[in-house]
């Protein structure tokens, strides 16, 4: 359901983009929206990604896994959580549920390491991470992300997005597009 929400929202924001292609998109490595070579956005709740990691608190390699139960990352031999694990392929800092957290995270002197409380808010089912240009708030079945003047709402049901370029609303059964004059 959630493949055929950001499928079909895909192929929407093309749409703007053949409406408006004098406008450029950026990318931002902090967020969980990725720009394309041909300049279409996709963004995706985070998820865990079963694979190989470095976990940081031991500096040893594990493999992860989603828990059944939470989804966070858990050691696939121990059955222990790991908070924070290293991509060596991608070169990314991971947190427990899948999210990319680059640059936010403080090592304390005991060698431990926990997020910047100035960049990420964690409570309960809800995150909030902010960075200079981005905001994004996670919260269960909700995932909002503004990045300068554009928009980005996903729920288990729908998807909008606004920009300069337009509006897109997707739900199960409608695309709408909306592009800006």
């Amino acid at each position: 359901m959630k493949k055929k929400i950001l499928y079909s929202l895909l192929i929407s924001i093309g749409a703007l983009a053949a409406c408006n292609n004098d406008k450029t998109a950026a990318s931002n490595e902090d967020s969980t929206t990725n720009v394309s070579s041909d300049g279409m956005e996709t963004a995706e709740k985070p998820t865990v990604t079963s694979g190989e990691y470095i976990n940081l608190s031991s500096g040893e390699k594990v493999y992860i896994i989603a828990d059944p139960v939470t989804g966070i990352a858990v050691d696939s031999i121990t059955q222990i959580p790991v908070q924070f694990y290293y991509d060596p392929v991608t070169l990314d800092t991971i947190y427990q549920n899948g999210l990319v957290v680059n640059r936010m995270l403080i090592k304390e002197g005991d060698g431990k390491y926990k997020l910047d409380d100035m960049k990420i808010k964690i409570d309960g089912d809800e995150i909030k991470i902010k960075t200079d240009s981005t905001k994004i708030k996670i919260d269960k079945d909700t995932y909002k992300e503004k990045s300068g003047d554009s928009k980005t709402k996903i729920t288990d049901d729908a998807a909008k997005m606004k920009s300069d370029d337009g509006k897109v609303k997707v739900t199960e059964d409608n695309v709408k597009v909306k592009p800006n004059n």
